[in-house]
């Protein structure tokens, strides 16, 4: 069995207040027993402009976290919300491409190791088979193009219905047999859909590279602060010991507009370490 308090665990770039600089984000999440810290790139025009960064803004962001000693090892693009790769709007589709490419070259300069893409093939508008058939096909290239720059994509879990569980996005997977496309689970949403988490972690557990740590009710997925929910943290700990996990954590909070984020991150820090420990026993 493992120690799964070995695997670096990571800080969502949300759990912190959006006026920060990134020295002063970084040295937090530090200073709050993190390992590193995940990126957001969003559905909004300032975080979308990030990827559009030049050098010298991208070489200042690597000098940051080479001086403060802890890096973004992780990217949530959820932008593609905005920009979904399965529309039946050719422009839409070809944005969304362009868009994933864009974080991919990001990555590769910044020293990001894995960019999460939600399983969304079509967001505001309905899902159809010709939108699950190009999202498929669009996941191909772009798992081509981070296969040639050596970035990792993993698909995280979603609310919907084409990516509830962790066996629904190793279809993909399979399909596309990439070594450098993967799953990045997320706990929360996997209990809030209700699968049956165990046997779902093993259906795919040789795909896992990352995984979302947040708690939720059914049906809802965001703002429930840890031990507020009904997720059994200790008890997916205990899997995850059983079966060697060995890969990223990312604690998921969207407490940037409170006054009590640095707070609540400190908790929420103490509370997943705390469950890590019960789960030795």
């Amino acid at each position: 069995m493992s120690n799964i308090q070995e695997n670096l665990f990571g800080l969502y770039e949300k759990a912190l207040p959006k006026y920060l600089t990134w020295e002063e984000r970084l040295a937090f999440a530090k200073d709050a027993g993190f390992d590193f810290v995940e990126i957001s790139i969003d559905e909004t025009d300032e975080r979308i402009g990030r990827l559009l960064w030049n050098q010298s803004e991208r070489t200042k962001l690597v000098e940051t976290m080479h001086r403060l000693h802890i890096p973004i090892l992780s990217m949530c693009l959820s932008a593609n919300r905005r920009f979904p790769i399965g529309s039946e709007q050719d422009d839409t589709r070809r944005s969304g491409i362009q868009l994933i490419q864009n974080a991919i070259d990001f990555a590769l300069d910044c020293g990001i190791r894995v960019i999460q893409l939600a399983g969304y093939d079509e967001y505001a508008n309905p899902s159809s088979d010709a939108t699950v058939r190009n999202f498929g096909e669009s996941l191909a290239l772009c798992a081509r193009y981070a296969q040639q720059k050596a970035v990792m994509l993993a698909l995280e879990t979603m609310e919907n219905d084409l990516m509830d569980s962790i066996q629904k996005a190793k279809g993909f997977v399979d399909r596309i047999r990439s070594p450098w496309l993967k799953i990045y689970p997320d706990l929360g949403n996997l209990s809030a859909t209700g699968q049956r988490i165990e046997s779902d972690f093993m259906l795919g557990k040789q795909d896992i590279v990352a995984i979302h740590l947040k708690d939720t009710l059914p049906g809802i997925v965001r703002d429930i602060p840890f031990g507020s929910g009904n997720v059994d943290f200790v008890s997916f700990f205990r899997l995850l010991k059983r079966e060697n996990y060995s890969g990223l954590f990312v604690a998921e909070m969207w407490t940037d507009e409170t006054d009590a984020s640095f707070q609540a991150v400190r908790e929420a820090r103490a509370f997943l370490s705390d469950k890590m420990e019960q789960a030795k026993g």
